[in-house]
């Protein structure tokens, strides 16, 4: 319940709607009792003629003060003729009407506002939140967990803040008027209906616990489907090429028919708290009817006290039968906000300092001294005591057998990851100290599988950056070779290019992100094999572009064949995180025993016409001419 109370605080940022929404329930609560005051002149004074009588227990309850204002107005209305009276009866509920239907209706918009407003500002913190947490998360945490986290929690959150729930809320604030107002015509009678009060509580409670712990495992499979759905969608293709989409349905079906047995468990459970509470209180509406209709043929007690009684009763079944519609929300709410917040207090391990410093321009070198990094503390370093210095306008191939580390070595540079030793200085200033904005300001990659959004081409050379003169966007297409195809497509730089660039070739693609780097202007380039998917004739292009890309920028870059790095000014061989080899092409192939004359020799012992035109050749030429 902390966690249901901590995730409603946020309705304080909107007090102005929230006391609206307050008086709207007030005053649909005033027009209901004043619904229930008006039986008994109704059925006294208009309907058996009598002069109407307050019940013996509002004397006995209510301090003089009160009683005597009281009966200075009793005796006013029994003063009037009943026909009279009915007319002003009728008048008054009419207005009653009309003003309790105007409270709920500002009841339910002030407090839908509300919280479509906190909904929008908890998904947004959520949105937010994801995009500090580090990239070691994401490697953990599946795509479609985090997607179901924004979506259906938050969805499921969000029945805890509607108008419907509101409705409900405003009903079960009638119960203490109502007790009160049971107590003031008949206290002995109202404590004895009292008795059957657990009766209706205890099972409410009971189902609550139960529906929470439903909400919990249904959420859960909820992100199982929404994660098979990410998948499968993503890698159609896959699925398609080995005849897998019966076994992807059948799995689909499985999980799907997991999660439908779940709710309806919970459709079961909360199905029993209306009947329930419903047969309980209308037992004790005719065992307290019953008991009150001897005073009355007796005539000890006016029809129109217990009528009121009675109907005050029977008001209460509704109130009562919210309170479990209102637990069963919390319940199934409180298990989703749970995984809400274990979402939004994941505490971001790779954290700016305060007081970071912005970055110049790297101007001297970028030096790893002594760095190691983990992914899990408890198993060997993934880069084991890794020291080497790359000059401002130089170029680093790393290279390496799989799972050497490669990857990882170049994601430490902008901070993906953070060391868990050593250091990694930029112009001998350590890059803990930067700010993430300065130091991955200046910092450009181009990856094999390339990352598009699905926007236009123009929106994605620019990304994020509205401010770009449409001149200079064409002037980085051309510069990477893309301004030509761009131009071909039905809408140029407006069209639309899919998910993921799924409408371009792979060396439009990479065209694109180039394009993309050269707008950023980056003084460091990490490029990871980013043309050793492309057949030649866009390979070619692709390097013309990279050819520009890289003039006077520091370089570093993972090469998996080994005839695009003859040229790089320093190679690091590295295998299983250590660096065993440091040299040039020609050094490192001279030393026969060396790792990288091993991984040479088996790369070119099956080619027959190796691919001499590569990226880093089409680097070379930008170096030699220093």
């Amino acid at each position: 319940m902390k966690t249901y109370l901590r995730f409603l605080k946020n309705a304080l940022n909107y007090k102005g709607r929230l006391v609206i929404g307050v008086i709207g329930i007030i005053g649909v609560n005033i027009f209901n009792f004043a619904s229930i005051g008006a039986i008994i002149p109704l059925v006294d004074k208009v309907i058996n003629k009598k002069q109407i009588k307050l019940p013996d227990s509002f004397y006995e309850i209510l301090p003089v003060s009160i009683t005597s204002h009281v009966d200075v107005f009793v005796d006013k209305v029994n003063s009037i003729p009943p026909k009279n009276l009915f007319i002003d009866l009728a008048i008054f509920l009419f207005i009653g009407i009309l003003l309790k239907s105007f409270f709920g209706y500002i009841m339910k918009v002030s407090m839908e506002s509300v919280a479509q407003n906190i909904m929008r500002d908890f998904t947004t913190k959520m949105y937010s939140h994801i995009q500090e947490l580090p990239v070691e998360y994401f490697d953990k945490m599946r795509t479609g967990e985090l997607i179901s986290r924004l979506t259906n929690d938050v969805n499921l959150v969000q029945a805890s803040l509607s108008a419907r729930f509101t409705d409900n809320i405003a009903q079960v604030t009638q119960i203490p008027g109502l007790i009160f107002a049971l107590l003031l015509l008949n206290w002995k009678m109202a404590l004895f209906a009292g008795i059957f009060l657990p009766l209706i509580l205890g099972p409410i409670a009971l189902i609550g616990k139960y529906l929470q712990k439903l909400s919990k495992k249904t959420q859960e499979k909820i992100a199982d489907i929404t994660s098979i759905l990410q998948e499968t969608i993503a890698g159609i293709r896959i699925v398609r090429a080995f005849n897998m989409e019966k076994y992807e349905t059948e799995r689909f079906y499985y999980q799907a028919t997991k999660y439908c047995k779940l709710r309806i468990k919970a459709i079961v459970r909360s199905a029993l708290v209306s009947p329930l509470t419903e047969i309980v209180g209308v037992t004790c509406l005719i065992v307290v009817a019953s008991m009150l209709l001897m005073p009355v043929i007796e005539g000890n007690e006016n029809t129109g006290n217990v009528v009121a009684f009675v109907g005050a009763l029977l008001i209460m079944i509704k109130p009562l039968r919210c309170i479990g519609k209102i637990n069963n929300i919390i319940r199934r709410s409180m298990a989703a906000i749970i995984r809400i917040y274990a979402l939004l207090d994941t505490e971001p391990s790779i954290k700016e300092i305060p007081g970071a410093v912005e970055v110049e321009p790297v101007r001297n070198e970028i030096r790893f001294n002594k760095v190691y990094f983990h992914y899990d503390i408890n198993e060997p370093p993934v880069i084991d005591n890794l020291s080497f210095s790359i000059k401002s306008g130089e170029m680093v191939a790393v290279v390496g057998p799989s799972g050497a580390g490669k990857t990882t070595l170049i994601n430490l540079i902008p901070r993906f990851y953070e060391v868990t030793g050593g250091e990694i200085t930029i112009d001998g200033e350590d890059i803990r100290d930067m700010t993430f904005e300065s130091l991955r300001r200046q910092i450009g990659i181009v990856t094999q599988e390339t990352f598009l959004f699905n926007d236009s081409v123009k929106n994605n050379i620019a990304y994020g950056r509205s401010d770009i003169p449409m001149e200079q966007i064409v002037e980085a297409a051309k510069a990477a070779n893309a301004h030509d195809f761009v131009n071909d497509m039905p809408d140029g730089y407006d069209t639309i290019i899919g998910e993921r660039g799924v409408r371009l070739s792979g060396g439009q693609r990479q065209r694109l992100a180039i394009a993309r780097a050269i707008l950023k202007n980056p003084n460091i380039l990490i490029f990871d094999e980013a043309t050793s998917a492309l057949d030649t004739e866009s390979e070619k292009l692709v390097q013309e572009a990279i050819d520009r890309l890289v003039e006077n920028r520091t370089v570093f870059a993972i090469a998996h064949r080994l005839s695009t790095i003859q040229h790089a000014d320093k190679i690091l061989v590295l295998e299983n995180g250590k660096l065993v080899q440091m040299g040039n092409h020609e050094t490192l192939l001279n030393d026969e025993s060396g790792l990288y004359r091993k991984l040479h020799d088996m790369q070119f012992s099956n080619m027959n016409n190796p691919r001499d035109v590569t990226l880093f050749n089409a680097i070379k030429n930008k170096f030699l001419k220093k």
